[in-house]
């Protein structure tokens, strides 16, 4: 493989049952494939590694290149840090129904969590842990974008489900009104849910859209518009999973809506799903999702209440500092990733950052050009090139809008995150000039 950089990146894309038919492929201005393409890969993830594309025509897995040369791809520090695994993943999501409900582990619960799986034998389809680590994760909006994220305070979720005035709720508003399952409140009232008895879980789920629909059509002038979004999409999951009782989660949960631009970052611990809408995201390189519902896909809800932390909360929006000409980088509490954005004007910009560190740069709109020591490559709209260590001056140039992932801050030697900072505004300078490039 040639050491020179920056390299096109050949990407997977993901199918699943919550994926869009047309998004990804608008996106990369190609024909549909007609199925359902929900996540667009840049990394090195065993599961679905990049490959990078040879001077010659040929391709290279980026995992296989980086496990030839670790300190020659990744940079000695990052590879002492981190072994030959990249640690960061990038991603372009395209969301048309409701994922799982779903919450990440911390490093100590995934490690242990993908050792008692391996221990058990527990084939990979059905596994939550598919690797030992954490899976901190952050999106950015590209559309409008509807997500739960973060329980609900014990109060207004205990109005919600007391509007529902439904006997068969009982133990869900006893399980906000007192511990349930060891945890308090909301989070009580969310592992009562996930846990409800098998054979009464269709009946449930049919039940409360039942009620709900019948809210929506004899109470117009007495929901205000807060509750009857929140109602609406109880509606909407259950015509997605009719018999799921976690089609109540717009109850429990806090309804996030991203506007272009606007960033969100989950920690461990946080029950979440999204609903809507096409993102950028960027999480350390793990695949781990412990499952409750919302999914055709094995769910572990025992699990998922061992994981529930009631004190983590999501940082929405996510504050951004100004890293060099023209490019802005969201302020993370985490080492294995840093996503910083750019629009590129017609003018070159050179790349923030040590450029010892490996990075990925995502065209998400337009027509670029990415160049390192004398070699450059092309990028159109959902497009990569990967950059490895010593690739400098790193210089994006042409037209559009991009997104560039590396490692954190922390391991970059710019000393341990202080924090989250204050909030940036909610439509930055980039996303006022990102609206007249459409």
């Amino acid at each position: 493989m040639t050491t020179q950089w920056p390299q096109v990146m050949v990407n997977p894309v993901r199918e699943y049952d919550w994926g869009s038919t047309r998004a990804l492929a608008r996106l990369q201005g190609r024909r549909p494939t007609g199925r359902r393409e929900a996540e667009l890969w840049m990394g090195a993830h065993p599961v679905a590694p990049s490959r990078l594309r040879q001077p010659d025509g040929s391709e290279v897995s980026l995992s296989a290149a980086i496990e030839a040369d670790p300190a020659g791809v990744m940079g000695a520090e990052c590879a002492d840090q981190f072994g030959t695994r990249l640690p960061f993943l990038l991603k372009v999501l395209a969301v048309d129904r409701a994922l799982s409900i779903q919450v990440h582990p911390t490093p100590a619960q995934a490690a242990a969590g993908f050792a008692r799986e391996q221990a058990a034998g527990v084939p990979v389809p059905w596994r939550s842990y598919a690797d030992p680590y954490a899976k901190p994760e952050m999106l950015v909006a590209v559309t409008e974008f509807a997500a739960l994220a973060g329980l609900r305070d014990s109060e207004h979720a205990r109005r919600l489900i007391g509007r529902l005035d439904m006997p068969a709720m009982r133990p869900v508003m006893r399980g906000l009104e007192s511990s349930a399952l060891g945890l308090p409140g909301t989070a009580g009232a969310l592992g009562v849910l996930a846990t409800w008895p098998q054979d009464d879980r269709a009946a449930l789920a049919a039940a409360v859209a039942g009620r709900v629909r019948d809210m929506l059509a004899r109470r117009s002038g007495e929901l205000n518009p807060a509750d009857r979004a929140d109602l609406e999409w109880v509606l909407a999951l259950a015509a997605q999973h009719s018999a799921d009782p976690m089609v109540v989660v717009p109850l429990l949960l806090q309804a996030q809506r991203l506007h272009p631009g606007e960033a969100m970052f989950v920690p461990a611990g946080v029950p979440h799903t999204y609903l809507s809408g096409v993102g950028v995201e960027i999480m350390a390189s793990s695949d781990n999702v412990v499952r409750a519902g919302l999914t055709t896909k094995p769910v572990d809800a025992e699990a998922l209440v061992t994981l529930l932390d009631p004190r983590a909360k999501v940082t929405l929006p996510v504050p951004q500092v100004r890293v060099g000409a023209g490019e802005c980088r969201w302020q993370l509490p985490v080492e294995e990733f840093a996503l910083s954005h750019m629009i590129v004007d017609g003018s070159p910009l050179v790349l923030a950052g040590d450029p010892s560190w490996p990075r990925v740069l995502l065209c998400l709109r337009g027509d670029i050009k990415v160049a390192a020591s004398g070699h450059q490559v092309r990028l159109t709209g959902g497009h990569s090139a990967f950059l490895g260590a010593s690739a400098f001056p790193g210089v994006v140039d042409g037209r559009g809008e991009v997104y560039c992932a590396t490692v954190g801050l922390a391991v970059q030697g710019h000393g341990k995150p202080t924090g989250l900072g204050t909030a940036a505004p909610r439509l930055p300078r980039w996303a006022r000039i990102k609206r007249r490039l459409r």
